[in-house]
């Protein structure tokens, strides 16, 4: 009985550690179709749990510096990417979808004081938008975008996913 659960094992080894030797450099097929993102930032360990959607306080030296952000729509089952420009308190029906994205407030430098979300300043150290998302009218996601850590608190649908890529600043 040991001989043959020793087999087993042995046979489980050689299979986990085949199957991890795949040829450096070959990316899935599902991802051939997509463009490389850029290298994101490690996590910060200070990155408190996010739950809802906390107020933003925008200092009045900042309102108006930022008028829109620009979003990226992935739709995982076309294997296709766009880039949206979406205004500061507008909105985004995506195409062939019923999901419409509505941007908020956008923060460049983005803090967490106490309870509430606000800015270190006006440079892009840590840019966030945050958004509601609708789904057929109902809100599916109510909450923060992350340029530098789109994984942190994404948003979670089975066909799109949506990050933050970049900002419009006010000319």
């Amino acid at each position: 009985m040991k001989l043959v659960l020793r087999s087993v094992v042995g046979l489980l080894i050689a299979v986990i550690l085949m199957a991890g030797c795949q040829k450096q450099g070959t990316a899935p097929p599902q991802s051939q179709a997509l463009p490389q993102a850029a290298p994101r930032q490690a996590l910060p360990t200070d990155v408190p749990p996010i739950l809802g959607a906390a107020p933003a306080v925008i200092p009045e030296a900042l309102k108006g510096k930022w008028t829109a952000v620009k979003l990226q729509v992935e739709d995982k089952k076309a294997n296709r990417l766009e880039e949206y420009v979406v205004k500061l308190g507008g909105e985004l029906a995506i195409p062939s979808s019923t999901l419409v994205v509505q941007a908020e407030e956008f923060l460049p430098d983005l803090k967490i004081e106490g309870s509430s979300f606000t800015t270190a300043s006006n440079e892009l150290k840590n840019p966030a938008v945050h958004v509601r998302i609708l789904d057929d009218g109902k809100e599916v996601f109510n909450g923060w975008l992350f340029q530098l850590f789109p994984s942190v608190h994404p948003f979670q649908h089975e066909r799109y996913g949506i990050t933050l890529r970049d900002s419009v600043a006010a000319s």
